[in-house]
C-alpha cells in the first residue's frame, strides 16, 4: 500500500499536475479594500471558512493574526496539510480600512464561486458559502 501511495505521488509530481494555490500568482485571486478594521475582517474570514466547511473533515482552517503588523491570515488546507486550497490575507490600511486578498486553488470547489463567496462574506459581514451570479 505504501508503495502505491508513493507511486501515485511521484506520478502526479512528474506529470506537472499542481496541487493547491500556486505561489507564482497563477491561482485565481482578488484584492479590495473594505471600510472595517482588520480585526473584524479577520474574524469574519475565519468564521466564514469554519461555517462553510462544517462537516467536511478533509479540510482544516488555519488562522493567525499579528497585532503588531496589523495583519492576519486565514487559510484552508486540504487533505495533505501543506496544500492550501483557499487563503485570505488581511492588512490594515488604517484604523478603519483593511486591504483584503483572497486566493483559491482554481479547481472545483475551490474556484471562482468560492472566491466570490469569500469576498461577499467580507463585504456583507455574514457567512456566504456559495454565490450564484
Amino acid at each position: 500500500m505504501k508503495a502505491l501511495v508513493i507511486g501515485i505521488g511521484t506520478a502526479t509530481f512528474l506529470s506537472g499536475c499542481t496541487l493547491g494555490i500556486q505561489p507564482q500568482g497563477n491561482s485565481p485571486s482578488i484584492s479590495y479594500t473594505v471600510p472595517r478594521s482588520y480585526q473584524i475582517v479577520y474574524l469574519r474570514a475565519q468564521n466564514q471558512a469554519s461555517e462553510c466547511l462544517r462537516g467536511k473533515k478533509q479540510y482544516d482552517v488555519y488562522a493567525q493574526v499579528d497585532p503588531v503588523l496589523q495583519t492576519a491570515l486565514v487559510a484552508v488546507r486540504g487533505p495533505m496539510e501543506s496544500i492550501e486550497v483557499a487563503r485570505t490575507e488581511i492588512k490594515a490600511v488604517d484604523a478603519r480600512h483593511t486591504e483584503v486578498t483572497h486566493a483559491v486553488w482554481g479547481r472545483s470547489p475551490w474556484d471562482n464561486k468560492a472566491l466570490n463567496a469569500m469576498r461577499e462574506s467580507i463585504r456583507m459581514d455574514t457567512s456566504v458559502c456559495m454565490v450564484y451570479k
